[in-house]
């Protein structure tokens, strides 16, 4: 049996105000091209790094702290940061262990340093680019 849907077939919808709705979006990443093509930062692995390298902290961070800022549990920051290590034989951090209280800590690496800094140079270029063909393309 067919589910009848919300919306009354007896009333036309304003197609005008639905057309006004319509916009488009533009998603990337950094890719890793060893002898294969492998994804190593889109948009919530680069606000790790971010986070990890936040300008107004001096000192290195804890894992902990960085993963509860961006959502993430401790495991699934770690597994970010060794996926984007086997992907390309580089880790994008340093890290210190700590002791029984804790005490430990990451910092990017100058691979980190890069990656981040790559994934923010283009999103700045592509921004530009959006902006530009949000005013050249008319959707009708």
């Amino acid at each position: 049996m067919e589910k009848q849907s919300d919306i009354s077939q007896d009333v036309e919808p304003d197609i005008e105000k639905l057309k006004a709705k319509i916009g488009f979006g533009i998603k990337f990443w950094l890719e890793f091209h060893n002898d294969d093509r492998k994804n190593i930062l889109g948009s919530g692995w680069a606000n790790l790094l971010e986070n990890i390298d936040k300008p107004d902290v001096k000192s290195p961070i804890s894992l902990t702290q960085v993963a509860k800022e961006c959502g993430y549990s401790y495991k699934y920051a770690w597994n970010i940061l060794n996926k984007i290590k086997a992907r390309t034989g580089i880790s994008p951090v340093e890290t210190k262990k700590g002791g029984l209280g804790g005490g430990g800590w990451v910092k990017l690496s100058d691979w980190g340093l890069y990656l981040l800094k790559t994934y923010k140079n283009l999103l700045i270029e592509l921004e530009g680019i959006e902006k530009k063909l949000e005013k050249s393309l008319k959707i009708d």
